[in-house]
């Protein structure tokens, strides 16, 4: 499905992203969150987040990938 290396790339690094936007966002819109004791105790929250979006990234690749090669046979 991916052919080009920069393709590769673009998707690596959106899977690598997407979990600390994320965070980064929720922080930014949750009142009284932003502050640097707040950041700390919710480091478990980002690496949860941060595995989550690379996981997400991965499966509707290859969810994707087998729904094109498998199509036309389902």
């Amino acid at each position: 499905m991916i052919k080009s290396s920069k393709a590769k790339l673009f998707l690596w690094s959106l899977s690598l992203a997407i979990g600390p936007l994320v965070y980064c966002i929720l922080l930014l819109t949750v009142p009284g969150s932003f502050n640097m004791g707040s950041i700390k105790d919710s480091l478990i929250e980002l690496i949860d987040l941060w595995i989550g979006g690379f996981v997400l990234v991965w499966v509707v690749y290859w969810l994707s990938k087998f729904t094109i090669k498998y199509g036309p046979f389902i």
